[in-house]
């Protein structure tokens, strides 16, 4: 029988080094946050042949007493966004936007699945990032509360 749905999510946030790392637990191929100790595990049906909906088991600080069952793109979304941020810590450029568009293409090509959210298409936030830089936030705020109409 091949990989699960839920199964090829887990693998992939499990390979989002340096903030996961996969590992055993149960019999099953788990991935394990290294900033906090959570472990997320795939939701398998063993009884039934392609009963796995794409849900995974989440015990919070690896605690099995505190645990959720979500919709494993939920989580993977998440897990990638914070890849993404951690790889572009205090940059807001269009490398980021970049990255997020590349690494939400690959998700999607190596599970079938796309994250939870969209990604901005416009240089909008560049722009806005840019002008901060610039001019200074409380300058750029007054600028846009004029804007709209504040």
């Amino acid at each position: 029988m091949g990989k699960g749905q839920s199964e090829s999510i887990v693998a992939f946030i499990a390979n989002l080094l340096p903030l996961y790392q996969g590992e055993e637990h149960e019999g099953r191929w788990c991935a394990r946050s290294l900033t906090d100790g959570t472990l997320i595990l795939p939701v398998v049906h063993p009884d039934a042949e392609n009963a796995d909906d794409g849900w995974v088991t989440v015990h919070w600080q690896g605690d099995p007493a505190r645990q959720s069952t979500v919709l494993a793109t939920q989580m993977a979304s998440v897990a990638i966004a914070r890849y993404v941020e951690l790889h572009h810590t205090a940059t807001f450029s269009k490398a980021m936007r970049d990255e997020m568009a590349q690494m939400s293409h690959h998700f999607t090509v190596k599970t079938g699945e796309h994250l939870a959210f969209e990604l901005p298409d416009s240089g909008l936030f560049e722009l806005v990032g840019k002008a901060v830089g610039r001019l200074g936030e409380a300058a750029v705020i007054e600028i846009l509360k004029q804007h709209v109409g504040l």
